[in-house]
């Protein structure tokens, strides 16, 4: 499922997501063993960033990965339950449904700025946090303008043509996803705006 699924993937940049549905909750030792396939696979498939193998069990899948195996994803083997499937819902459905917890991402962030990482830990964060910021702020575009988009560069510039007097908040974000930060510093102040942002345009919407 993502990007790679869609065809829009980045060379040694974007990752790769594969998800099994199963019918029974794997063990320790199986799970073990996924991991360790997972990073022999990145190890050996360089043309990605990193090979992400998941394990979801048939009939407890929460509702927002099963909207993601339905409009973001293609079945590479065995039966396919989700893709063929017409997905209808009012905005205010979606947007609740595919916003994550904007202040819950931020304090996370933080928690984990305050320890101990090295340049690649860095990158990854920020480029975790420029995806995922740059979602919780298309539920505007959802609730108010009828829009959804999936990749990080789509929701951008969808933003940018909405709501322009942010434009420097979304710009950084777009960045962050696109280029590793190699500072804590910048990080921080760009979540800084981020928040700054977020809480203006709640003001203005309600």
């Amino acid at each position: 499922m993502g990007s790679a699924a869609r065809g829009e993937g980045v060379f040694a940049v974007s990752d790769i997501d594969f998800v099994a549905l199963v019918s029974m909750n794997p063990d320790a030792h199986q799970r073990d063993m996924i991991a360790s396939d997972a990073k022999k696979l990145t190890l050996d498939h360089q043309c990605v960033s990193r090979v992400d193998l998941e394990v979801e069990i048939k009939g407890r899948v929460k509702p927002v990965r099963e909207f993601t195996f339905r409009t973001d994803s293609i079945c590479i083997w065995g039966a396919d339950d989700y893709s063929s499937a017409q997905t209808r819902m009012s905005n205010t459905a979606l947007a609740k449904l595919t916003t994550p917890d904007f202040n819950g991402l931020i304090s996370g962030y933080k928690q984990q700025l305050k320890g101990s990482m090295n340049g690649g830990d860095l990158g990854r964060l920020g480029r975790s946090a420029g995806k995922d910021l740059l979602k919780c702020f298309r539920k505007y575009l959802i609730l108010y303008r009828g829009i959804y988009r999936k990749s990080a560069n789509d929701i951008h510039g969808q933003l940018m043509l909405c709501y322009p007097d942010h434009g420097e908040t979304f710009n950084c974000l777009l960045r962050i996803y696109d280029q590793p930060v190699d500072r804590k510093e910048e990080l921080l102040q760009i979540l800084k705006m981020a928040q700054a942002s977020y809480e203006m345009l709640d003001k203005a919407s309600t």
